[in-house]
C-alpha cells in the first residue's frame, strides 16, 4: 500500500474540518498509560468504535457496537465514524509505524446487491505537524457483489521507520465507512464485528519483542539509537 506525505496546511485543514463537522464522543478511558507510552484525547465522532480495553499493558482492543450498514428493498445504507487518539512514547523510544487491521462480516441476498468498506488511516506528528496516511485496503476487495455471506478485513499501514527526526508524539485518526445496497425484495449488510472483536492496536517496545495479535493492528515502538 502506498504511503503519502502531506504538508502542514493539509494537517490544519484535516483537523479544522473534522472538528467543525462532528461532535466528539470520548472513550470511557480517554487517557492513560501503557507499558512504554501514554495515550490521550481518545474518542470518536459517533461512538461506534466503543472504548478500548488495554490488554497486557500494550494492546488496545475495541469491541464495536452497531457499526453496521444494512439495506433492504433497494434502499441504500451507509454508516461511518472517525476514531482519534494521541500517543506519546516514553523517553528513549520512538514510533516506527502504525498498522491497523479490522475485521467484520457481510451478507448479500439477491442478485445485484453490493456492500463495501473503506477509509483512511492518518498519523500526524504533533511536534512538526507532518502527516502520513494510507487508505484501507479490504479483502475481498470493495465493493463485494457476489450474493452470499462471508467475512472481510481491512488493512492500512503507515511506515515511520525512515522519519527524521524520529516521531515520538502523534495523533492517530482512522476514518471508516461502510455501505450496503440491496435490490428490491433483497437484503445486504456489512458490519465491523467478528466474534465480538473488530479492531485492536498493539504497542510493541522493540521489534520482535511481542507477537502481534491475529486480529490486531500494530503501533511499533523502537528504542532510540
Amino acid at each position: 500500500m502506498q504511503m503519502k506525505n502531506l504538508m502542514v496546511a493539509s494537517a490544519a485543514a484535516l483537523f479544522a474540518s473534522a472538528g467543525s463537522a462532528f461532535a466528539f464522543v470520548p472513550w470511557a478511558n480517554p487517557s492513560g498509560n501503557g507499558s512504554n507510552f501514554a495515550w490521550d484525547n481518545g474518542g470518536s465522532d459517533n461512538g461506534l468504535f466503543g472504548s478500548p480495553t488495554l490488554v497486557n499493558g500494550d494492546t488496545f482492543v475495541f469491541f464495536p457496537q452497531n457499526f453496521r450498514a444494512e439495506s433492504t428493498n433497494g434502499v441504500a445504507a451507509s454508516v461511518g465514524d472517525r476514531l482519534q487518539f494521541d500517543i506519546i512514547v516514553n523517553t528513549g523510544f520512538f514510533l516506527s509505524g502504525i498498522r491497523i487491521a479490522e475485521f467484520g462480516d457481510y451478507g448479500i441476498v439477491g442478485q445485484g446487491g453490493s456492500v463495501g468498506a473503506g477509509g483512511t488511516l492518518f498519523v500526524t506528528n504533533l511536534n512538526t505537524f507532518d502527516v502520513r496516511f494510507d487508505d484501507i485496503l479490504t479483502t475481498p476487495g470493495s465493493p463485494i457483489n457476489t450474493p452470499g455471506f462471508g467475512n472481510w478485513r481491512g488493512d492500512a499501514n503507515v511506515d515511520l521507520s525512515d522519519a527524521s527526526p524520529q516521531w515520538t508524539r502523534v495523533r492517530v485518526v482512522l476514518n471508516n465507512n461502510l455501505f450496503a445496497v440491496s435490490t428490491p425484495d433483497g437484503v445486504a449488510f456489512i458490519e465491523k464485528k467478528v466474534f465480538g472483536s473488530g479492531i485492536a492496536i498493539q504497542i510493541v517496545p522493540a521489534p520482535g519483542s511481542a507477537g502481534v495479535l491475529a486480529l490486531a493492528g500494530l503501533v511499533a515502538i523502537r528504542r532510540r539509537r
